[in-house]
């Protein structure tokens, strides 16, 4: 493997690492802010506030998440398969 190459790999398997990391960090600074708040979250709260959220919306709104993750998930494809050569 070339050093150009080898070198993309390893920022990308970098880019990977910060995003799990970052996700992570989200779950974790939530319940540091409930804590300090003085109260903590179950995940069967968590799960019940995230299901009457979903609840509140219309089905437009609902499809319009839908299509705005598919689209991302879309690109996001598209410019790994462009960044990594492939359908050229």
């Amino acid at each position: 493997m070339g050093k150009m190459k080898e070198k993309f790999m390893e920022e990308q398997e970098q880019l990977i690492r910060e995003a799990v990391e970052a996700f992570m960090d989200d779950d974790y600074q939530l319940e540091e802010y409930y804590n300090s708040l003085g109260k903590s979250i179950s995940q069967r709260e968590s799960e019940a506030q995230h299901d009457a959220w979903w609840n509140s919306l219309t089905n437009e709104q609902k499809e319009e998440l839908y299509n705005n993750q598919e689209e991302a998930n879309r690109l996001s494809i598209e410019e790994m398969n462009h960044d990594l050569g492939f359908g050229k």
